[in-house]
C-alpha cells in the first residue's frame, strides 16, 4: 500500500503540514507508470463527491476519504461574479501555460484522464472543522492521474488571485510536486511576495522551514518538474507570409 497525503492550503497563503491523520491508503499499487492528465477541468457548479480512490470522472476523491469517509458531499460551486470566473480561469492557464497541458471549464469528451478541481465552498462542506484551510489535494510524491482536488473560493471570499494560486498549488500536487521554501513560487507557505508562479529556480523543499524534499532530493525546481512530467506547450503553427506581387 502507499501512503497518499492529503496537501492542505491555508487561507493566509502560507501551508500546514497534514496531520497523521490525513494519510489515506491507495487501494491499488499500479503497476506501470502513471501517464499524466493533459486537461485541467474547472468545474463552477455543485459536484457531488465520493470517498474512494481518486477517479475523476465517477467523481471519487481520496481527499473526501480523508475527512467524510461515510458517504458523498456536494461542493456548492462558484459563488462569485461571472467576470471574476472569466479572470480566475484566465489566471490558471496563465499559471500552465508554459506547459503541455489544457485548463477546460467543461470536462472532456471520450477522455476521462482529466483532473478535476471542484472549485467553491468551504472546508465545512467536507466535514472539515478548520477555517484556515483553502485548498487540499491528494499527494504521494508522484502523479496522481484522475486526481480530485478542492479549492474553497468562499473560504478567501471568492477572491481570483488566491483561488487561482489555490488552483495551482493543488493540481501541482497531483502531478507529484512538494511544497517549496521559495516565497515567489506558487508551492509556497510563505507569504508576502505578490503573485505567484512556477518559478525556474533550484529551491529548498519546506512549509516554515528548509527540508529534504519528497524522494531526497535537496532542491525542488516547480517549473522543471511540470516541464519534465508534461514538457513543454506546442506553439501553433506561424501563418504563412503572403506572396507580394
Amino acid at each position: 500500500m502507499i501512503g497518499l497525503f492529503v496537501a492542505k492550503r491555508v487561507e493566509t497563503g502560507k501551508w500546514q503540514v497534514p496531520h497523521v491523520d490525513d494519510v489515506v491508503p491507495e487501494v491499488a499499487v499500479p503497476t506501470a507508470p502513471p501517464i499524466p492528465a493533459r486537461t485541467i477541468v474547472l468545474e463552477d457548479e455543485p459536484v457531488t463527491l465520493y470517498p474512494g480512490p481518486d477517479e475523476s470522472p465517477k467523481g471519487i476523491s481520496a481527499v473526501i476519504f480523508a475527512h467524510h469517509p461515510q458517504g458523498p458531499v456536494i461542493v456548492p460551486g462558484w459563488k462569485g461574479s461571472k467576470a471574476g470566473w472569466k479572470k480566475l480561469v484566465a489566471c490558471v492557464e496563465k499559471l500552465f501555460a508554459p506547459f503541455d497541458v489544457a485548463v477546460s471549464e467543461t470536462r472532456p469528451v471520450g477522455d476521462d484522464e482529466y483532473i478535476l478541481v471542484a472549485v467553491g465552498g468551504r472546508p465545512k462542506d467536507i466535514g472539515l472543522d478548520d477555517h484556515h484551510v483553502s485548498g487540499l489535494a491528494p499527494f504521494n510524491g508522484g502523479v496522481i492521474p484522475r486526481a480530485v482536488v478542492l479549492a474553497f473560493s468562499a473560504q478567501v471570499k471568492n477572491d481570483v488571485r488566491t483561488t487561482c494560486e489555490t488552483i495551482g498549488m493543488e493540481v501541482a500536487h497531483a502531478y507529484g510536486l512538494d511544497h517549496e521554501y521559495l516565497c515567489k513560487d506558487v508551492m509556497t507557505y510563505l507569504g508576502g511576495c505578490g503573485a505567484k508562479s512556477f518559478v525556474d529556480k533550484d529551491a529548498p523543499c519546506g512549509e516554515k522551514k528548509k527540508r529534504v524534499c519528497k524522494g531526497g532530493e535537496p532542491t525542488q525546481n516547480s517549473y522543471r518538474r511540470l516541464m519534465t512530467i508534461l514538457g513543454p506547450r506546442a506553439r501553433a503553427p506561424a501563418e504563412p507570409k503572403a506572396d507580394r506581387q
